[in-house]
């Protein structure tokens, strides 16, 4: 993530943001073709997922550009993950509007406010969940149960160790990742 102080902002969009954290941008490019005292450039952000969310900002007219100026009650609130975003310029005039631009930014948690978050990702936390079940199946060995009419059927240990090597490859392939050393693939080769 690019980092520049309080006074200087981005000269374009960031990719990543923090809830909660300043950000601040300029679209000074844009001012060409649309003068801010005439245009209004707004932002429209969908949370990516199965329960999206909508944020909406706009940029205000500064020094004959467009300044874009997020901070905590701005940004605080915003729930984390990846954002798909569109960029608007409406003429003032009569409403027109026109995309100027699109993309994607991932908003990171707050970590310095609420309770605490589990960073863990999904394939972490599926991984320890399945370890946890094939911990358990020793205590409990019922494949399946039928309480008041509704029947519950446990995976077959097969079925846990297929997805227990699944996971735990997904969570290899994380790790090589986070410290840099990517993926590992052994290739042979024979000189002859």
């Amino acid at each position: 993530m690019a980092v520049i102080g309080f006074e200087e902002p981005l000269s374009a969009e960031p990719k990543v943001m923090r809830a909660g954290d300043f950000a601040s941008w300029r679209r000074d490019d844009l001012a060409q073709t649309f003068p801010p005292d005439d245009h209004t450039l707004s932002y429209v952000g969908t949370l990516e997922g199965e329960a999206p969310e909508k944020i909406e900002f706009t940029a205000t007219a500064l020094e004959g550009g467009f300044f874009v100026s997020l901070g905590a009650d701005e940004n605080g609130d915003w729930t984390s993950g990846v954002y798909q975003w569109a960029a608007f310029i409406t003429r003032d005039s009569d409403g027109a509007r026109k995309t100027v631009g699109s993309g994607r930014f991932e908003v990171l948690p707050d970590l310095a406010s609420g309770d605490a978050i589990d960073l863990r990702s999904h394939n972490r936390r599926m991984l320890e969940q399945i370890e946890a079940l094939l911990e358990g199946r020793a205590k409990s060995n019922v494949a399946s149960y039928e309480i008041a009419g509704r029947k519950l059927t446990k995976l077959t240990p097969k079925e846990l160790a297929d997805w227990h090597t699944h996971y735990r490859k997904l969570v290899r392939i994380e790790d090589r990742k986070r410290t840099g050393r990517g993926s590992h693939h052994l290739r042979k080769v024979e000189f002859r």
